[in-house]
């Protein structure tokens, strides 16, 4: 995908968000591998100064010799004006980085266009976009779990842990629905799914793609409340098996 605006400053390099699946090297496809290796430069995000970034981790097999490493601070808060100061001070950081010509990647787990730091850096960046797609945490939790996330009329519904009003609404309308990052699920999106019976049609991924990854067939309660940040949670449609 390429973006076209009317407002891009001619000697900026190109902006590419490459997504790097859920963290394992062996799910990068084979385009996001040749723009890692024949880019000059990457960005990635991290939560603090000096962590690690899964990202970068998932990327670091296709890197080229001597790559400039930028990362980017993206701290876990729901706090939106540290949020939005952050994706400023990153989109001005990556201005700078491209401000010769030069292009840069920047690094997203998953896809960058699928709840992704890179629309917010996108957005604000005044040179070309372009990005290129990686697997989803949703998808590779569906085919480690062995089960369709998706089959026939019924509909999928993707929702944040945050999202009760959303979560709700799937399970009204008999969704199969995806939860990304269920440990922000309130206590009173916990009562529903408890309530009408939905953690029994529960399954959940964690940390996918790394050695830490693990499969939970059944949760309850508990085991939501303690799923890690890089989870995925699945509720099957209460009518029957899926397809």
């Amino acid at each position: 995908m390429m973006v076209d605006r009317d407002d891009w400053n001619p000697g900026q390099g190109k902006l590419v968000g490459v997504g790097v699946g859920p963290g394992d090297p062996g799910l990068v496809t084979v385009r996001a591998a040749e723009a890692i290796r024949i880019t000059a430069a990457v960005s990635y995000p991290v939560h603090k100064p000096g962590a690690t970034s899964r990202a970068l981790e998932a990327a670091r097999p296709y890197l080229g010799d001597g790559v400039a490493k930028l990362p980017l601070l993206m701290p876990m808060t729901r706090d939106s004006v540290r949020l939005r100061q952050a994706h400023a001070d990153a989109a001005a950081l990556l201005e700078k980085a491209g401000s010769g010509g030069e292009d840069i990647v920047y690094l997203s787990l998953g896809d960058p266009l699928f709840y992704s730091t890179f629309g917010y850096l996108a957005d604000r960046y005044p040179g070309p976009v372009e990005a290129i797609s990686g697997v989803t945490a949703m998808s590779a939790a569906a085919a480690a779990l062995g089960r369709s996330l998706a089959a026939g009329d019924t509909p999928t519904v993707v929702v944040t842990g945050q999202d009760h009003a959303g979560l709700e609404a799937a399970l009204d309308m008999g969704a199969s629905l995806v939860v990304i990052k269920p440990r922000s699920l309130s206590c009173e999106s916990l009562d529903v799914l408890e309530d009408r019976g939905a953690l029994e049609r529960a399954a959940a991924a964690l940390e996918l793609g790394t050695d830490n990854q693990r499969l939970m067939a059944a949760v309850d309660r508990a085991a939501v409340e303690s799923l890690p940040y890089f989870s995925v949670l699945w509720v099957r449609p209460e009518e029957g098996e899926d397809d």
